[in-house]
């Protein structure tokens, strides 16, 4: 009785693998169910110039049949776009790809033709497309100290976070000397070495010592071993 039921569930078990088969061979090889893709749909919050350049590449290619087409191949060639951070790539029967998009997302400028994403990569974007492109941070300096200069941006941002002040510029010369321009446009200049030092040093005293000044502050001079040099909107300079 137990080989009888065996044989019956061993011929019904073969009996849907061929039928399956039979099936899915049926629907890939069906003209009117795997037929080509014709329409690519893009959604994401990219320039729409970049949309159109996106879907017209993608339009202009033989992407292959609805069950044939490389969704890997589809999503890397979407990723390959400077706007993209990532895209997620989906079939719609009968003959549509739609293809969601996450855009990069800008946190600086970089020098006066480049941004930073919030990888802090450098990329190279039309800057006429770039949504409040004047109210990010700049960052300027050598092109091998993008990270170094990246971690110190948000370091002295957290030092500065406390006085209600924030960096708008931050530059770094070749030879590694680091100058500043807060929110409120003072210029702080901190040197080559024990920049955070000297910046640390400078928000202890920023609301004691230069909080009754005569004047608006201009710039402070934070290279000195021992104290700030602060020069004063009214021109006068005065050494703490």
């Amino acid at each position: 009785m137990t080989s009888w039921l065996h044989s019956i569930l061993w011929r019904l078990l073969l009996l849907g693998v061929i039928g399956g088969s039979l099936y899915w061979g049926w629907i890939y090889s069906s003209p009117w169910v795997n037929q080509p893709i014709r329409q690519v749909v893009l959604q994401g919050d990219i320039p729409q110039s970049q949309k159109q350049l996106i879907v017209a590449q993608l339009q202009s290619q033989d992407l292959g049949r609805f069950f044939e087409v490389s969704l890997n191949g589809v999503k890397d060639q979407v990723e390959g776009n400077v706007w993209v951070e990532d895209a997620v790539v989906s079939r719609v029967w009968p003959d549509r790809l739609m293809v969601e998009v996450s855009p990069q997302i800008i946190v600086a400028r970089w020098g006066e033709n480049q941004v930073l994403n919030h990888h802090w990569q450098v990329l190279n974007l039309d800057l006429n497309l770039v949504a409040d492109l004047a109210t990010l941070p700049m960052l300027d300096g050598p092109a091998q100290q993008t990270q170094n200069m990246a971690n110190n941006f948000r370091a002295m941002n957290a030092m500065l976070a406390p006085e209600n002040l924030s960096i708008d510029s931050l530059y770094m010369a070749k030879r590694g000397a680091v100058d500043l321009v807060l929110d409120n446009d003072i210029e702080i200049l901190l040197g080559r070495d024990k920049g955070m030092q000297r910046l640390r040093r400078l928000v202890q005293i920023y609301n004691t010592d230069l909080a009754d000044l005569p004047e608006p502050i201009a710039r402070i001079d934070g290279r000195y071993p021992h104290g700030v040099a602060v020069a004063l909107k009214g021109d006068d300079a005065e050494s703490l």
